[in-house]
């Protein structure tokens, strides 16, 4: 069903006939479809639209232009950003005020009023990468000492300023957490029972100051409707709701894909040239200055290059094949390590799993390298030193050469990639965003090693005859 095309004809109509009802023809559309369908009006309809609509219905369909079209608030007066943003959830007010510049920001909080001000100055004061920044204060709260029927009575009072209704949370009078609610018990239970008979004691909850980073396990695996935010004397200061934990669990991949590739956060396709370059040069010179290092170990074995000059038609294949398979044991480790705390005996099972991997895929690729670059070399039919002629026996040592390396590389490779974000975690780095570069480093070292090696132990009296 196209409701985006549903919802442009009736604003479009509405507008055509000044309609003032817009409001109710709208409210049984989703804000996201409404959101989607202002960006496809005219300017005059849009101003139309904003002026004929609930102002509470218009902050809610305003929240969905938080990150990938800011430029539509952006583009608004000062003063009707304040009045949209001020009815808007504190964590959809910060994401909109985030996107806009400080300046900008500043005037608006200036003219913002009501409780959000004040909630906002309590989110601004936890830093970005703490749970208490991305919190909200839209739930709904009990005191302990009321009855069930004076707690129904207070959720349906809080139910219009916030909708997440599903679970209610218990609190003493000096706001201090005592546990939580289901809606539902509240509704079933008898009204001149006191709430404390309902509460659920062993409710999960988390602190305002911890990372988020170490709270996504946490939050992940409990997945509640609402998990209270506490201060460390146990008050409540607001909630994380499952849509921001979709939120949460979206960034940090996107910002855990971004280390992998070596860049220092998520980039977008909006984004200034000079900002892209900003965050991606810092670890594109660190690894520059890495990679002369893996020219400086193969430049130690420059008798090989000179006596075995076919040693270098192989060398891609073996640094590109560790690579790879590094590059895989790296993602499984920094996968399973976010969402997981490991017991030795399990961290123990996933080194020993990846290197069992490594192994029987450097097997089979060795398997068909062997035969690969034999054949290569018997149809180039060339000595695999200068100005000599071919020798079976060479082509077969070369042969054996290239797959043991490719054993030995890829069963190292897999190691090093399972045992460094391991490691990198318990020196309390974040693995994704040094193990990528590193990883790419010591495998491309372990590759020479195991190549340039073999090829001076079977070529021996050759290089040194």
């Amino acid at each position: 069903m196209d409701y985006i095309k549903e919802i442009i004809d009736i604003i479009s109509n509405a507008y055509k006939n000044n309609s003032t009802d817009l409001t109710e023809q709208l409210k049984h559309y989703h804000e996201k479809d409404i959101a989607d369908a202002y960006l496809e009006l005219d300017k005059e309809t849009q101003d139309y639209f904003r002026d004929h609509i609930d102002e509470q219905f218009l902050s809610d369909i305003f929240s969905y232009f938080a990150e990938e079209n800011i430029d539509v608030i952006e583009e608004l007066p000062t003063e009707e950003i304040a009045d949209i943003v001020e009815l808007m959830d504190v964590d959809d007010a910060k994401d909109v005020l985030d996107e806009l510049d400080e300046d900008k920001q500043d005037e608006i909080k200036d003219l913002m009023e009501g409780e959000i001000k004040e909630d906002l100055k309590l989110i601004d004061s936890f830093e970005p990468e703490e749970i208490g920044s991305i919190m909200t204060t839209n739930y709904i709260s009990v005191t302990t000492d009321l009855t069930i029927k004076e707690a129904m009575k207070e959720v349906v009072n809080q139910a219009g300023d916030n909708d997440n209704i599903t679970t209610i949370v218990a609190v003493e009078k000096n706001d201090k957490f005592v546990g939580t609610i289901d809606i539902v018990d509240i509704i079933r239970g008898k009204q001149t029972e006191s709430v404390e008979t309902i509460v659920r004691h062993n409710t999960p909850y988390i602190y305002a100051h911890e990372l988020i980073s170490d709270s996504i396990e946490k939050l992940r695996e409990y997945n509640l409707d609402i998990t209270p935010v506490l201060d460390h004397g146990d008050h409540l200061l607001g909630v994380i709701t499952s849509d921001d934990l979709v939120n949460i669990v979206d960034e940090e991949l996107g910002e855990d894909y971004a280390k992998l590739a070596g860049l220092s956060e998520e980039s977008d396709l909006d984004e200034p040239i000079r900002t892209s370059v900003k965050k991606r040069i810092p670890w594109l010179i660190i690894l520059l200055l890495l990679g002369l290092g893996i020219s400086v170990l193969i430049s130690m074995f420059d008798v090989v290059i000179e006596t075995v000059t076919a040693v270098m038609f192989f060398q891609s294949l073996i640094l590109g094949m560790a690579g790879n398979v590094g590059t895989q044991s790296l993602a499984v480790t920094v996968r399973v390590i976010s969402d997981t705390d490991l017991t030795k005996k399990e961290s123990a099972k996933l080194i020993f799993k990846e290197v069992r991997v490594g192994f029987i895929n450097g097997l089979v690729l060795a398997t068909i390298s062997f035969a690969a670059v034999f054949l290569f070399l018997v149809l180039k039919h060339e000595g695999i030193k200068e100005g000599m002629s071919f020798e079976m026996a060479d082509a077969l040592k070369m042969s054996i050469s290239v797959s043991a390396s490719l054993i030995a590389a890829m069963t190292l490779s897999s190691l090093f990639g399972t045992t460094v974000p391991m490691l990198l975690k318990k020196c309390k780095v974040d693995p994704a965003t040094a193990s990528g570069p590193f990883i790419t480093t010591i495998n491309d070292c372990i590759a020479v090693l195991c190549y340039y090696g073999l090829i001076l132990i079977l070529f021996y009296n050759l290089i040194f005859g």
